[in-house]
């Protein structure tokens, strides 16, 4: 199992018990732990695609990803992910937030600010299927466990399109978002 670890400034050693199964990307100051940077961009969704990318022919059988303080999410972070250890996967996808929120024709009243109305539809419907409609169900926070499987039930170039939609600059224009909103979907849970 790979615990991928997108980090911009948080204070990351609460994973020193799981460094063995950890990669932290880091988009924010040095630090003290093993890490690769990375430019801030795209917030954890660019973090979460750029692993893909880069390890599509060798991912671990499972792979965690989270932000780098994901007891802001998920409060029982670490027993979920030691319960991944022990028991394995059930399925492709599993979520690991607290709170899971659904979407509806890909309207979604819990937007960030109000603001980037169109992102998630256009998103959507570049990655997906431009009729794309389906009834969402996603964890706040971006934090989830997937296959190997799931995540190659999409080829390499589907995530490199997807990565190519963000901007190069730290403002992510919404795509990060609305990546949180679309990995069930991404993944084929839903």
């Amino acid at each position: 199992m790979r615990i991928v670890v997108a980090r911009y400034n948080e204070d990351v050693s609460c994973f020193s018990p799981f460094l063995d199964h950890c990669l932290i990307y880091n988009k924010g100051s040095e630090m003290d732990m093993q890490c690769i940077p990375l430019p801030n961009i795209g917030r954890e969704a660019h973090t979460y695609l750029h692993h893909i990318i880069e390890n599509y022919d060798n991912l671990d059988d499972i792979t965690v990803f989270t932000q780098g303080n994901p007891l802001d999410h998920s409060a029982k972070f670490f027993n979920r992910v030691e319960d991944l250890l022990i028991n394995g996967m059930p399925g492709h996808f599993v979520n690991l937030c607290d709170q899971v929120i659904g979407i509806h024709g890909l309207r979604c009243a819990h937007w960030p600010y109000g603001t980037l109305p169109d992102v998630l539809p256009v998103t959507a419907k570049t990655l997906l299927d431009p009729e794309f409609q389906k009834s969402i169900w996603f964890g706040a926070g971006a934090i989830f466990a997937v296959s190997k499987e799931g995540i190659q039930q999409r080829s390499l170039k589907f995530y490199q399109k997807a990565i190519s939609l963000f901007p190069t600059t730290p403002f992510c224009g919404g795509y990060s978002y609305a990546f949180e909103r679309l990995w069930p979907v991404i993944f084929n849970a839903l």
